[in-house]
């Protein structure tokens, strides 16, 4: 194998789009404290390669986190996990 080895982020196989499965594993990170609130997640293209999916399917994963109010992107800027909600 070539590269770096990938990260698993659905080790227990389960089914469903590929993106929701990556967001699903995101929001863990952010929920168990690994990205706390305020930090800068990841660019898109390193997450990509961190888990060896295609660019779509962290964009589309992305959204889901931005949608569930987990992070928020700022143009020029980056990704970035949003403080708990009361």
């Amino acid at each position: 194998m070539n590269g770096p080895e990938r990260k698993k982020y659905n080790p227990e196989n389960k089914t469903g789009y590929e993106y929701v499965l990556l967001a699903d594993h995101l929001a863990g990170l952010i929920a168990d404290g690994d990205w706390p609130a305020g930090s800068r997640i990841p660019g898109e293209r390193a997450l990509s390669e961190e888990y060896g999916v295609a660019l779509d399917t962290v964009r589309k994963a992305t959204k889901i986190l931005r949608d569930r109010g987990l992070v928020q992107t700022l143009k020029s800027k980056g990704t970035f996990v949003t403080s708990p909600r009361s």
